[in-house]
């Protein structure tokens, strides 16, 4: 077979050939970039799904941090209107000095957030701010007061599909991910404080609203349905408390739900993604809570709760770098008691 005839080189012939390689590493380079992108933030996607569930620290509230919202005076004024969003959004702009600065309250200042006095005695047709007020200075007494809080149990669950702009065949290690840290969390990985507190700091820390001081802040206006049992000898009292949409600003005290469930915070997952080295390759982190309700028994002669059950969905909504955006909502439920 006859060798294939080279063609003389000529300067025409190597620039041009000088020109087809440029062409083909730009392609590789943009494609390259591009699927590294998408790479780091599938990556991304999955660890944040993972720490989510895996670290302590998501599961409780960010209030330690510099995004935690201001207390009594903020949450009340956001407390004037339906939705509370825009007054207080201004909370998590608060520095860690004026935050520190308000958790100094003690509960017993901030227990009667309603408007009026706590009425005594309650009925199934109590109105709606009697029956917060009354559940208010119930729950507030058990932080500063209590013998002990015990955490019966603990346990998440999905309660929607992922949705978003993921790729479809990522989406199953995602799941994965998931499905690994749902169900009942093992107490005995806790602490034993944080599992029967009963010094005052214990206390703040692992009753809702978590590492705060307070209980509960809860009006009212934040509240859409409200039952009570007359059990003879007490009361039990059930708040459905209206939803709040994702939002980079979730904190303690923020919009509904901030004022008497310790939220997910977007703040505790950048801190998670952080260790992870993670953090820069996310755009936008938001966090909503929706049908949070929250079940408490009293003891008519003392008005002191002694159980509690806190339940809420919360949503995740993440973006990060090559436009990925990930979807998803989680159920978490926690049950106590509580000893005098």
């Amino acid at each position: 077979m006859a060798k294939k005839e080279k063609l003389p080189s000529t300067p025409e012939s190597r620039a041009a050939k000088l020109t087809r390689k440029a062409d083909k590493r730009s392609i590789f380079a943009k494609t390259f970039q591009t699927a590294f992108a998408i790479m780091l933030s599938l990556l991304l996607v999955y660890s944040v799904c993972t720490v989510a569930f895996t670290d302590k620290q998501v599961i409780v509230e960010g209030a330690g941090s510099s995004n935690v919202s201001s207390n009594s005076s903020n949450s009340n004024s956001s407390a004037n209107n339906g939705s509370s969003n825009n007054s207080s959004s201004n909370n998590t702009g608060s520095s860690s000095s004026d935050t520190q600065g308000t958790n100094n309250n003690t509960s017993t200042d901030n227990k009667d957030s309603g408007s009026t006095e706590a009425p005594k005695e309650l009925s199934a047709s109590s109105s709606t701010e009697e029956v917060v007020n009354y559940f208010n200075a119930a729950i507030n007494k058990v932080k500063p007061n209590a013998k002990q809080v015990t955490l019966n149990s603990e346990a998440s669950s999905q309660t929607s599909d992922i949705s978003g702009s993921i790729p479809s065949f990522f989406t199953g290690y995602v799941d994965t991910a998931i499905k690994k840290n749902m169900g009942a969390k093992d107490l005995g990985t806790l602490k034993p404080e944080e599992v029967n507190a009963t010094t005052v700091d214990a206390k703040n820390y692992m009753f809702p609203v978590e590492k705060q001081t307070w209980s509960s802040q809860i009006t009212a206006d934040d509240v859409e349905g409200k039952e009570v049992k007359d059990n003879g000898s007490t009361y039990t009292i059930t708040l459905n408390v209206k939803a709040d949409e994702p939002s980079a600003d979730m904190a303690a005290g923020y919009g509904h739900n901030g004022k008497v469930f310790s939220v997910i915070t977007p703040a505790i997952i950048l801190e998670n993604a952080e260790k992870y080295k993670l953090s820069s390759l996310i755009k936008d982190c938001k966090t909503g809570i929706h049908n949070g309700k929250v079940t408490v028994t009293v003891d008519k002669a003392t008005g002191n709760v002694t159980a509690a059950n806190y339940y809420f969905d919360w949503d995740l909504d993440v973006t990060v770098i090559g436009g990925i955006n990930v979807k998803v909502s989680f159920g978490l439920e926690k049950d106590l008691t509580i000893a005098w």
